[in-house]
């Protein structure tokens, strides 16, 4: 029995590595994207919360977690969202002076 050419077990070891790529590299691009959109939710909301603070009104704020709360689906998601509900809450009380709301947020 012989173990056959050199150029053989390059092409085997190749199109075993061609199939690895091709199994994981969705995989790789879901979590990337992931990454991404959940980077973009946070940058808008911390956007937001500025906006909210600056202006004293939350209703911009509100809107956009209301829609966005439609498409959670992880956990990062889940936290980010329970945070940004809990500063509406804070920004909301108008028992609470500005400048405590602030350093709250």
């Amino acid at each position: 029995m012989s173990i056959g050419p050199l150029s053989e077990w390059v092409t085997a070891a190749a199109e075993i590595a061609a199939v690895c790529v091709a199994l994981f590299l969705p995989v790789y691009d879901k979590k990337q994207e992931k990454r991404k959109k959940t980077r973009n939710m946070k940058a808008i909301f911390k956007f937001l919360i500025k906006k909210a603070l600056a202006e004293n009104d939350t209703s911009n704020l509100e809107s956009y977690f209301k829609i966005s709360y439609l498409v959670i689906d992880s956990n990062d998601d889940k936290q980010v969202y329970s945070i940004v509900q809990h500063i509406i809450e804070i920004l909301n009380n108008d028992n609470i002076p500005h400048a405590k709301k602030e350093r709250d947020v």
